[in-house]
């Protein structure tokens, strides 16, 4: 019986010895650690201070295996390059000269009739008018002559029109290029059988003979009443040529 308490003795004892012996192992594994955690870390105000070294401390890394940036977009994100940016831009300017519009050539002109400028051309001040007895203005021209005399296309064009007009008599339109259109009034009525709209002349031709058709201007003596417009604008006819006196239209 003695023996067998003996026995149970010894195994406790054995026992005991081992959990000691294992805590200790766990105790020591545990400082252990500590210390070497303790070891490796970096403080916190060392890091803020040095973490710019840090960056300069990475591998190098090859040009050809970097990241693109998150600012730099690649030829796929990027599909217009340097070319369709000139391409766009030398579209554009060509589009701007082509909206550029040219300034009208007119052709060469010359004087209607021979004589004298009786009234001149007048749209911002008043002139008289003898028929009407008043003042008005004056779109044209007057060269004073003869009934009877010639009077020429003042260049080379197409006849819009022949017609009556009530107040201005007899009447031939010849357009010109440059968007000119020359205005022939107080013609004589053979006019009417002359010529006809469409018809082609030169520069020079007779068109027609002075007349006293215009009933606005019958108080006046002999003439031609000659208007000239550009681009829809009545201009000074005296402008663009000179008017004889005494002396032969060109032909």
């Amino acid at each position: 019986m003695r023996k067998k308490n003996n026995e149970t003795v010894l195994i406790y004892a054995s026992v005991l010895i081992v959990v000691t012996v294992l805590s200790v192992l766990v105790i020591a594994t545990g400082i252990a650690a500590r210390r070497s955690s303790d070891d490796t870390a970096v403080p916190s105000d060392s890091l803020t201070e040095n973490d710019s070294h840090e960056v300069s401390k990475r591998p190098d890394v090859p040009e050809s295996s970097r990241k693109p940036e998150a600012s730099e977009k690649t030829d796929s994100e990027n599909p217009k390059d340097s070319k369709d940016v000139i391409a766009t831009d030398s579209a554009s300017s060509d589009a701007a000269v082509d909206n550029v519009v040219a300034e009208p050539t007119l052709p060469e002109f010359v004087a209607p009739a021979r004589g004298t400028v009786s009234k001149s051309h007048s749209v911002t001040s008043l002139v008289y008018s003898l028929t009407m007895d008043d003042y008005r203005t004056h779109s044209g021209i007057d060269i004073s002559g003869k009934l009877g005399d010639v009077v020429v296309a003042v260049a080379d064009g197409t006849v819009k029109s022949v017609y009556e007009d009530p107040m201005w008599g007899y009447c031939v339109a010849i357009a010109h290029e440059g968007d000119a259109v020359s205005y022939y009034k107080n013609l004589s009525d053979n006019v009417m059988d002359a010529l006809g709209a469409g018809d082609a002349v030169k520069r020079g031709d007779v068109i027609g003979a002075v007349g006293e058709s215009a009933l606005v201007e019958t108080a006046e003596e002999a003439h031609l009443h000659f208007e000239l417009k550009v681009g829809g604008e009545p201009v000074d006819p005296c402008d663009y040529f000179e008017v004889p006196s005494g002396a032969d239209i060109e032909e």
